[in-house]
């Protein structure tokens, strides 16, 4: 048997330190107004369940958002659009579990330019490289038209379905990517 000792990092991955073969267990200590990583994203192939510890997170979809506090718990199905963040004024604490443990196809709500096709693939390769799964285009965005940062996150928009890209540091927000 092995156990875990969480400490004051703000993201921990708990599967290694427990050797977890199906499950990825993740732990993150979000300050106020921190998010969880990535923004607004999907695992086709990957259920994830939430469970904030401490405080209040609130969770974006591409619907409404849901609000999740201290002992409680949510469930995303393969597919689901979601992101959480912690808008309350003390730090939230947050075990993240998804299964199968490895996922593949993260997609992330945002329109191919060259086919229209909604669902793009992001890989890291030194920027963030987003690839069509419908026509293999592959783009970049230009980053944040403000501040510059490099990468921005894709948050939903007013409506339901509707998304907006938003600059992490600064708060820019357009209502789609500018490619590069």
């Amino acid at each position: 048997m092995r156990t875990f000792s969480p400490d004051d990092a703000d993201r921990e991955s708990l599967s290694d330190a427990l050797g977890t073969t199906d499950v990825a267990i993740n732990r993150y200590r979000l300050p106020p107004g921190e998010g969880l990583p990535s923004g607004l994203h999907t695992h086709l192939d990957q259920e994830e369940v939430f469970v904030v510890l401490e405080g209040t997170v609130t969770f974006e979809t591409l619907s409404e958002p849901v609000v999740v506090g201290a002992g409680e718990a949510v469930r995303f199905a393969p597919g689901e659009y979601q992101t959480g963040t912690n808008d309350e004024s003390s730090s939230a604490l947050v075990l993240a579990l998804g299964a199968p443990k490895e996922s593949e196809q993260v997609r992330v709500p945002l329109d191919c330019p060259d086919c229209g096709h909604r669902g793009l693939s992001p890989a890291w390769d030194g920027g963030v490289l987003l690839t069509c799964p419908d026509c293999g285009g592959a783009h970049r965005t230009r980053g944040c038209p403000e501040c510059e940062r490099a990468e921005m996150e894709v948050r939903s928009g007013e409506g339901e379905e509707e998304t907006v890209v938003v600059c992490p540091d600064c708060g820019a927000e357009r209502s789609e990517p500018r490619w590069a």
